[in-house]
């Protein structure tokens, strides 16, 4: 046996910015030709009906449920199962397509960043599962979905993507966009599961434990995101009136999601010099809030939360967009820059923003200035979002419990996510 040389692996040539995307056709390459050489086999191909693939997925999710506030949320467990739910009632026929198009191969199985050894001699992928037909015998779809979602992990989104590309020319195979994310978020959340196991067996040193503690985190929320919205970074963007529940809602998403929260109030006063919980009692529509410090402020939260996604990472903005114009702001950018964009309304009656504008000011803290003296002007000038009809647009009663708000945006997100044909590019 010889041993591989450690400083060609996959992972640490990427860390050191020594990979280019023709090493990624050279890998997409090697692994078509072995898919396509072999050939059909009954057999293989039995593996790839759709009720083998629900067990396994669902024996994954059931062993998560041990870790449910250790390493991954209820709420995010809960709607990466309700994903698969809908994935199998609508989509179980993408499946039996796979059995007959002969896309069920004997594959790797395990194909990780660092079971791939680029060496100037030649590729080396190694250490494929061996022990057991059922985690071998898979949709090619799965096998190079693992490296794409590692590839995602790792902060490597755009190699992902040509890799995928250079795979699906190379079978040909243009039906394995239709069910990449299904395999990302299952390689994901089977990823966190197997860290979640390792962290807490007792013979794990406190350093490794903490480290499996943090990366099961990590690949469950990746798991999640998945679920919610595929591959592409997205813009998630909050409107409502002042008290109705924006930014709890938006900081809840952004814990589950791990992305970043961009807040009108915080920006505006950023801008301005001031600290986010400086108070500011300007009279409507004057001082830090006239309308042209307003329209800059707007602009720019545009312009950040647009670059963040264009990064590579999802993002929140925080605000109340109430003028149809912000909204078509957001909108035109998105539509620009080919990002996919979620508006989520928040609602409460009246009498409950009045309580809860009553209290914020009683307590202070908060970075809003929303206060009861101008909710009656700003309920009277707030533009309803009826254009967003057609669009990505929810609605949350805010009246309810912020984990009963959470789960209801994620299935709402959910069923969005699996109404709609993803293109991965």
């Amino acid at each position: 046996m010889k041993e591989l040389p450690r400083e060609y692996f996959l992972k640490t040539l990427l860390s050191e910015s020594k990979v280019s995307k023709n090493d990624f056709n050279d890998i997409a390459l090697k692994l078509t030709r072995f898919y396509n050489s072999q050939s059909p086999d009954p057999r293989v191909c039995a593996y790839g009906d759709p009720e083998n693939i629900k067990r396994d997925v669902y024996e994954s999710i059931s062993l998560s449920r041990d870790f449910t506030g250790k390493t991954v949320s209820d709420p995010a467990l809960s709607a990466v199962e309700f994903y698969n739910d809908r994935f199998f009632e609508i989509k179980s026929g993408l499946f039996r397509d796979r059995m007959e198009g002969n896309f069920i191969k004997d594959c790797h199985g395990d194909l990780h960043l660092e079971h791939i050894n680029i060496r100037p001699e030649g590729i080396n992928i190694y250490d494929c599962i061996e022990f057991n037909e059922r985690f071998r015998y898979i949709d090619i779809a799965s096998d190079t979905a693992f490296l794409a979602m590692d590839l995602d992990y790792n902060g490597y989104g755009g190699f992902a993507r040509h890799f995928i590309s250079r795979v699906s020319e190379l079978m040909p195979d243009k039906g394995i966009y239709r069910l990449l994310d299904f395999y990302k978020c299952y390689r994901a959340l089977v990823r966190g599961k197997v860290l979640s196991i390792k962290a807490y067996e007792p013979e794990v040193p406190d350093s490794i434990r903490e480290q499996a503690l943090q990366n099961a985190k990590r690949y469950y929320k990746l798991a999640l995101t998945y679920a919610l919205l595929g591959s592409r970074p997205s813009l998630l963007v909050t409107c409502g009136s002042i008290g109705t529940g924006k930014s709890t809602l938006a900081n809840n998403v952004s814990n589950e999601l791990s992305c970043q929260v961009i807040s009108s109030d915080a920006l505006r006063k950023e801008k301005a010099g001031s600290e986010p919980v400086d108070r500011h009692y300007d009279a409507y529509e004057s001082g830090l809030y006239s309308k042209e410090i307003t329209e800059d402020t707007y602009a720019e939260l545009a312009l950040r939360g647009i670059q963040i996604v264009n990064s590579g990472e999802c993002a929140v903005l925080d605000a109340s967009f109430s003028k149809q114009k912000w909204r078509e702001l957001i909108k035109c950018s998105a539509t620009k820059h080919n990002i996919p964009v979620y508006f989520i309304q928040t609602l409460a009656p009246i009498s409950v923003v009045r309580e809860r504008l009553l209290q914020r000011e009683l307590m202070g803290g908060s970075v809003s200035d929303g206060r009861l003296e101008i909710l009656d002007r700003f309920t009277r000038d707030f533009e309803e979002p009826r254009e967003l009809v057609g669009w990505n647009l929810i609605k949350v009663d805010t009246t309810k419990s912020e984990q009963e708000q959470i789960m209801y945006l994620f299935k709402r997100l959910v069923h969005i996510n699996t109404e709609t044909e993803h293109e991965f590019g």
